[in-house]
């Protein structure tokens, strides 16, 4: 499994989110459904349109404020000082944080979240913090050669 540990400055995202269940299995299922819900209503363009991107441009995915029962997963991406979203957009401000970052190759996002908790962090100098967790996407959605990151913000233990 590769990863690195680095620390960011402050940044913000935006986008639209949906409740997901904290059930794993039942995330699994939900994140999906809410992803095709957000291309059937074209959310990915307008979120590269109001970045000035080819609409082909994959977004992120932020997923914040867990509960018992659920979590809020959104479909994101970085907000550019200066640029005002539509009303219809939630905007998330993240702090200065260290990150855990997880390469995923193909984007396969689903096994590597089940092998972070159950392989890395059982044996990691570190343990994660209640913040908000990101799926990174790179890459254009046509092409079949995406690449992603799972960042988790953590602290040395």
């Amino acid at each position: 499994m590769k990863y690195r540990i680095i620390e960011r400055e402050a940044f913000q995202v935006f986008g639209v989110y949906a409740l997901i269940d904290s059930y794993q299995e039942k995330a699994f299922e939900q994140v999906p459904q809410f992803f095709k819900k957000c291309d059937d209503n074209l959310v990915p363009n307008e979120i590269n349109e109001i970045l000035g991107r080819f609409h082909d441009n994959l977004t992120i995915s932020a997923l914040y404020d867990r509960t018992e029962e659920n979590f809020k997963y959104m479909l994101c991406n970085f907000l550019p000082k200066g640029i005002t979203v539509p009303e219809k957009f939630t905007v998330l401000d993240i702090p200065v944080t260290t990150w855990a970052i997880f390469d995923v190759p193909d984007c396969d996002m689903q096994p590597m979240w089940r092998r972070i908790y159950t392989e890395w962090f059982p044996t990691a100098s570190y343990e994660s913090i209640e913040d908000v967790s990101f799926e990174m996407y790179y890459g254009l959605g046509k092409h079949e050669n995406g690449q992603g990151e799972i960042w988790i913000p953590v602290k040395a233990i």
